[in-house]
């Protein structure tokens, strides 16, 4: 495998998405930390389920299929707030692009505007997400974003939701070039 193109400084990623709470879509915030020091490792914290905790695995063979390197070091994921439970695969595609900005490979201010749901194939497809609807009223409903991104499998779903921006995903590679511009 290629070296990681880590700038060797640690680096923090910051990004919104939502849980299903029974059909209630809540707000979590992604933090993602890459850092040099420490055996390369990734930690996953923060209450997930046994699906979430498998999705650093779904994540690490998405990037690389995509083309993008899997850092060599420390990550650490904060699923926030620690005390809500978080289900599902959803959290693939959010904790995949903060990896990549926490480690240097991409670069974006859209972080703050779009909330991101998605699960991940290994081959960086994106595979449809349950509650989209739930998701995009709640960004709708004043949880400082301007739209979501969505598996394009679920988009017309949270489209329904007029005040939403809905962006269409259909893989890692598209996300990517979308919060790049």
């Amino acid at each position: 495998m290629a070296p990681s193109r880590f700038s060797g400084k640690a680096m923090l990623a910051k990004l919104k998405t939502f849980t299903l709470l029974g059909i209630e879509a809540v707000p979590v915030e992604v933090e993602v930390d890459v850092s040099p020091s420490g055996l390369p490792k990734t930690l996953l914290v923060g209450l997930p389920e046994q699906a979430v905790k498998e999705s650093t695995h779904r994540v690490e063979r998405a990037m690389v299929n995509s083309g993008f390197q899997r850092p060599e070091c420390r990550v650490v994921i904060n699923l926030a707030p620690a005390d809500l439970p978080k289900e599902a695969a959803s959290f693939d595609l959010p904790i995949a692009l903060g990896i990549l900005a926490g480690s240097g490979q991409i670069g974006t201010d859209r972080f703050d505007r779009y909330a991101v749901v998605g699960e991940l194939a290994l081959d960086g497809t994106t595979r449809p997400t349950k509650g989209a609807l739930s998701m995009s009223m709640a960004a709708a409903a004043g949880n400082n974003v301007r739209g979501l991104l969505v598996p394009a499998d679920s988009a017309a779903e949270a489209a329904v939701v007029q005040s939403t921006e809905v962006i269409a995903i259909s893989s890692l590679s598209q996300a990517v070039a979308f919060l790049t511009g």
